[in-house]
C-alpha cells in the first residue's frame, strides 16, 4: 500500500512539474484586430472585410483551424455607450498559419443584410458613420495542444474607412 502512495504522489509531483513547463515553453500569441472595411455592396447586403493581425511569439509554427467573432454596432437612437445591436457572428473555417517569431494577417470576409445594419445604416447616411465593436477567438494549434486566443476591438467605421 505504502508502494503505490509513492508511485501515485510521484505520478502527481511528475504532472504539476510538467504542467508549469509547458505553461513556460508556450507563449500566447497576439491577436490584433486591425480595422473592417467594407468589402462589397449590393441590392440585399454586402460584405465586411475584417482584417486580423497574429504575431507568433514562439519558436515553432502556430496552425490555426477556426475562428469565431462576433460584430455589434452601436444602436444611434440609443444615447451614451449601452445599445448594441447584434450585426454578424460565425465561424471562419479557413485554416491558416503563423511561422515561428513571425507576423501572419488574415482577412475574414462577413456577409451582411442591410436589415441587420438597423440604426447603423441610417448613421452612416446621416452622420457618415457608425461605432461598431468585434470580438472571437481563434483556436490554434501547437505541439501542446489546442488554445483559444481571444481578440477584442471597438471603432468607428466612416464613409471614408475604419479607424
Amino acid at each position: 500500500m505504502r508502494f503505490v502512495r509513492c508511485i501515485s504522489f510521484a505520478a502527481v509531483l511528475t504532472l504539476l512539474a510538467l504542467s508549469g513547463c509547458g505553461t513556460s515553453v508556450f507563449q500566447e500569441p497576439q491577436v490584433d484586430l486591425e480595422g473592417v472595411q467594407l468589402g462589397g455592396i449590393g441590392l440585399r447586403g454586402g460584405t465586411l472585410l475584417v482584417n486580423l493581425r497574429i504575431v507568433n511569439p514562439n519558436g515553432f509554427a502556430l496552425s490555426a483551424n477556426q475562428l469565431t467573432y462576433d460584430l455589434a454596432v452601436a444602436d444611434p437612437d440609443v444615447p451614451g455607450d449601452t445599445a448594441w445591436v447584434e450585426f454578424a457572428s460565425g465561424t471562419y473555417d479557413q485554416a491558416f498559419s503563423v511561422g515561428a517569431r513571425d507576423t501572419s494577417r488574415v482577412q475574414i470576409p462577413i456577409e451582411f443584410s442591410y436589415s441587420g445594419l438597423g440604426g447603423a445604416a441610417s448613421s452612416l447616411l446621416s452622420a457618415g458613420t457608425f461605432d461598431y465593436r468585434a470580438s472571437g477567438s481563434v483556436n490554434v494549434g501547437t505541439p501542446l495542444g489546442s488554445y483559444d486566443v481571444p481578440f477584442r476591438k471597438r471603432g468607428i467605421v466612416t464613409l471614408m474607412g475604419v479607424s
